[in-house]
């Protein structure tokens, strides 16, 4: 094999290097590439490299508050696949919104990170994302939605400009996810869907009665899913009851119509904007270098600028960090490091899908007292089997420091500052107010501490040493919810009489949150089949649909 050929076979092994290390997808690497990499001294040299990179990385992952690893292994991959290939700005930007988790920050470089490093326009992407605080889904819903290329078909554009009007109020009801996707990918109907927004703004008055929900309390979180309806359908949105006050402030308040307006532009600015002429290529350093000022020189990598308008590497870049390149590069040489757009976003779009589809590594119970003890705000709601209405409503707030109810006959609204219990009667809709004194005020601010009684014991150290924690087959449950997991606990108790009750505990766990979705309580005595007693469906509402609820109660 002549010098050339092995050059060739070992810069074509690379975007392969972190495949091959960890022992996953090596179905997807050609079979003379591997060979090549078993063989190659040189090969094995640079995945020496990879190692130092990968196990850092990693370290700092396990260190890191997120509460789903290994989705961020995941996006470590997919970072990984890109050494030894440009990285354009078409690139990098579905990589952006993972960035931006407070949570998935490292310091090691990565193919992706060091783009951003020598790109202004992405870094400066970044900087518009980070301040909106938007939750891991959401994030990774805007990640999916840069991997799409802008489309527009007449027919589907027909059917969604019928309901513009309608989404531009935050009404959902009846609209398709396909719709609401649309209206997000074809640029002509989401330029409609802003002008639609703007009028409306334009139109309203001061004189409009407003729900007395404080416009500084609504977020972007809050908004987001209303500006990029992308991944909504609300179908399947078993939670649009405690929205619709939101709703109805949002579409009638010039402020906050303001605030969707800037959002759309930030979005959409993004996905938009035209490529720089920046486009990097994170390499492997071959030698130890000690003449460089890079950023990058503590890590064994090489990363080389490239002019998007001349295809050939730049002596610096704007940063000013010198680049020593030792030849220039054709158009025809710098192919066989890119990889094709349609792939790469083939390759993103199941990443996303990984952060929001079951995983198979196992929940335990731990992880989901820990999850709970994060939330501020838990809505749950509470069925008898066989019946169709709730038994009751509660909402806690831990931000706001009450504790709501609703039953069929009253709203009962508890406020911990007001030292006050506020109650709605749905017949004659009198509120009455009372004082609570210093005993009731006491089990109120337990009631509000988490679990809440979605868990049966207050904490993990609690549960009985012979209670038994198992995943439950999705073959032996009749409901699935979607990105959960089933798990039962099971323990015994002895009644005064002494005689034994089985109970058994059922989670539906989100595998990204490890917060429940919907809880069921189970009861058997000797020898009897277990019978289900209970049913609570559980939300974790913002602070501001919180505020929206209490206004509903007209409180």
């Amino acid at each position: 094999m002549t010098t050339t050929k092995l050059k060739s076979m070992c810069e074509r092994a690379q975007t392969y290097y972190y495949e091959y290390l960890q022992g996953q997808g090596q179905e997807r690497i050609p079979t003379e590439v591997a060979a090549h990499i078993d063989k190659c001294r040189f090969c094995r040299g640079k995945l020496d490299r990879v190692k130092i990179l990968v196990a850092e990385l990693e370290r700092q992952i396990a260190e890191s508050p997120v509460q789903s690893n290994s989705a961020a292994v995941t996006n470590l991959g997919l970072h990984f696949a890109y050494i030894g290939a440009l990285v354009s700005c078409k690139t990098a930007r579905p990589f952006l919104p993972n960035l931006a988790e407070a949570a998935l920050k490292f310091s090691v470089p990565t193919p992706i990170t060091v783009h951003l490093d020598k790109c202004q326009q992405c870094a400066n992407d970044l900087e518009s994302i980070q301040p909106l605080n938007l939750s891991h889904k959401q994030l990774c819903r805007l990640g999916e939605l840069f991997t799409e290329e802008p489309g527009v078909n007449a027919e589907v554009c027909k059917k969604a400009q019928s309901v513009i009007e309608r989404v531009g109020a935050m009404n959902f009801e009846g609209v398709s996810a396909e719709i609401l996707r649309h209206l997000c990918v074809c640029p002509d109907c989401r330029k409609l869907l802003y002008k639609a927004r703007e009028t409306r703004r334009e139109q309203l008055t001061g004189d409009i009665e407003q729900p007395a929900i404080p416009c500084e309390a609504i977020s972007a979180t809050d908004i987001f899913d209303y500006v990029v309806p992308y991944g909504i359908n609300p179908g399947e949105d078993r939670y649009a009851m405690f929205r619709q006050s939101l709703m109805l402030h949002l579409s009638n308040c010039p402020k906050c119509l303001g605030k969707m307006q800037a959002l759309h532009n930030t979005v959409y600015g993004i996905a938009e904007r035209q490529e720089s002429k920046v486009v990097t290529c994170f390499k492997l350093e071959e030698s130890k270098r000690d003449d460089t000022a890079d950023m990058h020189k503590d890590w064994p990598i090489k990363v080389e600028v490239f002019s998007k308008s001349r295809l050939v590497p730049t002596a610096t870049d704007p940063g000013g960090f010198e680049m020593r390149v030792k030849q220039k590069v054709s158009a025809l040489n710098l192919k066989q490091f890119v990889k094709p757009v349609a792939a790469a976003a083939a390759i993103l779009i199941v990443a996303w899908l990984f952060f929001t589809c079951p995983a198979a590594k196992a929940v335990d119970l731990g992880q989901i007292y820990k999850a709970l003890e994060q939330i501020k705000n838990v809505y749950f709601i509470a069925f008898v089997p066989e019946k169709t209405k709730p038994t009751q409503e509660i909402w806690v707030s831990q931000a706001l420091d009450i504790k709501m109810s609703k039953t069929e006959t009253q709203w009962v609204l508890r406020d911990i500052k007001g030292k006050s219990q506020k109650t709605r009667d749905l017949n004659t809709n009198l509120i009455e107010t009372a004082e609570l004194n210093a005993d009731t005020l006491g089990k109120v601010r337990r009631a509000m501490e988490a679990p809440w009684g979605l868990l049966p014991f207050d904490n993990a150290s609690a549960v009985p040493k012979d209670a038994k924690w198992q995943q439950v087959a999705d073959e032996e449950i009749g409901i699935l919810i979607a990105n959960t997991k089933v798990y039962d606990l099971v323990w015994m108790e002895r009644t005064l009489s002494g005689s034994v009750v089985y109970n058994k505990w059922r989670g539906y766990i989100d595998v990204e949150t490890k917060l429940p979705k919907r809880i069921e309580w189970w009861q058997k005595c000797t020898e009897e089949e277990y019978e289900l007693a209970t049913v609570i469906e559980v939300a974790y509402p913002t602070t501001a649909e919180i505020r929206a609820i209490i206004e509903e109660g007209g409180f």
